[in-house]
């Protein structure tokens, strides 16, 4: 009889250490399914969003309304059933935007900077077309800094080392060339 008494009490006991588990997981759950309904969908990880490309400027071929800093703003949207923001979205509702990197240009040509830099470079044209004035001044002066300053800044306004005085990168042709420099951590 004392056999069928603890066999009893041990059923007993795992009957109420399985209650407590089960409860343990159902709050644990219900947790979790708030901390998602309460997460920021510019959170989300890669798969759950899908963003749209940037709007490409058909004359410049860059993109529209990147900033000075080299950022253009995108819509972003979560993926169908993706809970955030208190909201379940559907896949075509905007979530959230977000910043992805574009090259900044103006009205700076890259083959009308090289052309007055080999002709008229001398002379501190192409300085004056890109925007450093005193520098212009100076090199028009001195004859291009005897020539050795001439053919070093031809050079760099070549390989696109210097470009226009308002940070913006040369506008090139839809399949000019575009060089973009590497550099080494020391």
């Amino acid at each position: 009889m004392s056999k069928n008494i603890q066999l009893k009490n041990l059923k007993m006991l795992i009957s109420a250490l399985s209650h407590v588990f089960l409860t343990i997981l159902l709050v644990q759950k219900a947790a979790c399914v708030d901390s998602w309904k309460k997460r920021n969908c510019s959170e989300l990880r890669i798969g759950q969003f899908n963003c749209s490309t940037p709007k490409i400027d058909p004359q410049k071929q860059n993109e529209l309304n990147c900033t000075k800093d080299g950022l253009v703003l995108v819509e972003c949207y979560p993926a169908k059933n993706v809970i955030c923001d208190n909201k379940i979205f559907d896949g075509n509702t905007v979530g959230f935007y977000r910043n992805l990197k574009c090259r900044y240009v103006t009205n700076y040509n890259y083959q009308t900077t090289v052309l007055l830099s080999i002709f008229f470079g001398i002379f501190g044209v192409d300085r004056f077309y890109l925007g450093y004035y005193s520098i212009g001044v100076i090199k028009a002066c001195t004859f291009g800094f005897m020539l050795i300053g001439y053919l070093i800044e031809m050079l760099m306004i070549i390989t696109q080392h210097l470009g226009p005085a308002d940070g913006s990168k040369f506008l090139v042709d839809h399949y000019g060339q575009i060089l973009y420099t590497q550099g080494v951590d020391l």
